[in-house]
C-alpha cells in the first residue's frame, strides 16, 4: 500500500504510513522480547538445582550397590 502511495506522488502519507508500519514491527519485537525474558527467568527456577549432564552421568556409570 505504502509503494502504491509513493507512485501517486503523496510522500508525506507514505512516510506517515511508514512509521506506522514501523512502530507496529517494533511493538511485536518488544513483546516477543518479554516473552522470551519472561520464559527464561521461569525455566531458570525449574532448572535451578537438577544435575549436569556429567553428574548423571557418573551416576549411571557407578557401580551397583551389592
Amino acid at each position: 500500500m505504502r509503494r502504491e502511495i509513493v507512485a501517486r506522488g503523496d510522500n508525506r502519507l507514505a512516510l506517515l504510513l511508514a512509521g506506522v508500519e514501523l512502530y507496529a514491527v517494533l511493538g511485536r519485537e518488544f513483546d516477543l522480547l518479554e516473552i522470551m525474558r519472561s520464559f527464561a527467568h521461569d525455566m531458570h527456577e525449574v532448572v535451578e538445582d537438577t544435575p549436569t549432564v556429567r553428574e548423571l552421568e557418573e551416576l549411571f556409570e557407578r557401580d551397583p550397590p551389592t
